[in-house]
């Protein structure tokens, strides 16, 4: 059984500081100019809690983790920063616009108590980076803080807690910010008790899906284990043993993802007509050409084309940094069965994000995927211009475009106890770090 419950909740003091100077996004999609860019807003930036940075005098005592311990305490002296006299479940409002469609996502923040993996009431989707939960693990154990949540998901298709949400109209205690995406964020606390325990009961018997974040509660677990070894009298209430997290029904169309794209250097053999005729033992080809003159026009070709394919095909895109584009259609999905000999399930390898890396990547760029990373050898990103133009700067060998994972497809393999290649859902928009804080007890 899931256990909720509301907090009191740390946020920003509006009459000290703009809210848009000191909120950012999550931490890992934040790029170094971004960080500078963040550090130079405000002094009270989040961006200095979640994301410090190192100096030559560091030592195991005086580090970026304890510099956020005594910002985090010097704020709250001062009240740059403010808890709340009441216990909240917070609901939190994104709205937003997509490809010429405006949306909106409504949620609610509490604290879960923490559960393994292997209970099966919390299920992740992804693979993780050791790197990054320990960097994690250091920032929790100096601030004993959540700084920002995990992302998560349910199923709600009548759509019961939403419609509790939205019966709360906003009031002063609201605070509200437009980020740089023009997407407004809207926080709302629910301080009564009654409510807090209908939405903590609704939410009791179902399965937590970790849509953003998995860094952050693998983390948590880990904080919890090593917590509970220290202290005798443990009792499983104590702060450590939950986790701030944002609660989103997957069956309620403001939940949007994006794709995430994949740009590549340090390929072995980066010759386009050799990778071309490689791909074409398993891929149909299209190839479209352009000059300095069409060069934009053609690649909004290649977009749709590309995007018309959703959930009808595998099909890729594909940029070398010449004057072509190409379109990779995958001609037999039975290949993964050859090609892949893992005991995965068939809706793992009906994947597009698996298909790309066990047979583009891997297969037919011949870099092994599971290296990419831990060699600095790949970027991720949802924006197709920002891939392609990676390339353009010769910075990157291959831009590798695709489509979105469906939210079904989460929850598919994530029931199954599976875990998707890194970076394989972009769920937008991004929640803003900072609007809310949760000190353990």
């Amino acid at each position: 059984m899931i256990k909720i419950k509301p907090f009191k909740g740390i946020t920003y003091n509006i009459n000290k500081v703009n809210l848009s100077n000191v909120t950012t996004p999550p931490y890992d999609i934040i790029s170094p100019e971004e960080k500078e860019n963040f550090y130079k807003k405000s002094e009270y930036s989040i961006i200095r809690l979640v994301l410090g940075k190192n100096e030559l005098s560091d030592n195991k005592l005086n580090n970026k983790y304890s510099r956020a311990a005594n910002y985090l305490k010097n704020w709250l002296d001062r009240e740059i920063l403010i808890p709340s006299k009441k216990p909240g479940i917070y609901i939190y409002e994104q709205g937003y616009e997509l490809k010429g469609k405006k949306k909106k996502r409504i949620g609610f923040m509490a604290l879960l108590k923490l559960e393994d993996f292997e209970s099966g009431k919390v299920l992740p989707h992804e693979k993780t980076f050791p790197k990054a939960k320990i960097d994690r693990f250091n920032l929790l154990s100096a601030c004993k803080t959540n700084f920002s949540q995990v992302f998560s998901l349910y199923s709600d298709p009548e759509g019961k807690i939403d419609s509790i949400l939205r019966k709360f109209s906003s009031d002063e205690s609201t605070l509200k910010v437009t980020d740089s995406d023009k997407v407004s964020h809207t926080l709302h606390p629910i301080t009564d008790k009654e409510t807090s325990e209908e939405i903590a009961n609704l939410m009791k018997d179902k399965t937590i899906f970790i849509a953003d974040g998995h860094h952050r509660y693998e983390t948590a677990l880990n904080y919890r284990n090593e917590m509970r070894q220290k202290i005798e009298s443990f009792t499983g209430e104590e702060g450590f043993n939950y986790v701030m997290m944002m609660f989103v029904n997957m069956d309620d169309e403001g939940l949007s993802v994006l794709p995430v794209h994949r740009v590549i250097k340090n390929i072995p053999s980066p010759n386009e007509d050799e990778i071309l005729k490689k791909a074409s033992n398993l891929f149909k080809i299209k190839s479209f050409e352009f000059d300095k003159d069409s060069k934009e026009e053609v690649k909004n070709t290649l977009n749709k084309k590309l995007s018309a394919e959703f959930g009808k095909s595998h099909t890729f895109g594909m940029y070398l940094g010449t004057n072509k584009y190409h379109l990779l259609t995958l001609k037999d999905e039975d290949v993964m069965n050859e090609m892949v000999l893992t005991e995965h399930s068939s809706n793992w390898k009906k994947l597009d994000i698996t298909i790309l890396h066990a047979l583009l990547i891997d297969k037919i760029l011949d870099v092994k995927s599971k290296n990419l990373i831990k060699h600095g050898s790949i970027k991720f990103t949802p924006d197709e211009n920002v891939a392609l133009g990676l390339v353009d700067k010769k910075d990157y060998q291959i831009a590798l475009l695709v489509n979105q994972t469906k939210v079904e497809e989460v929850k598919a393999i994530a029931s199954n106890r599976e875990k998707m290649p890194q970076k394989s859902t972009y769920f937008y928009p991004k929640l803003l770090t900072g609007m809310v804080i949760n000190k353990h007890d």
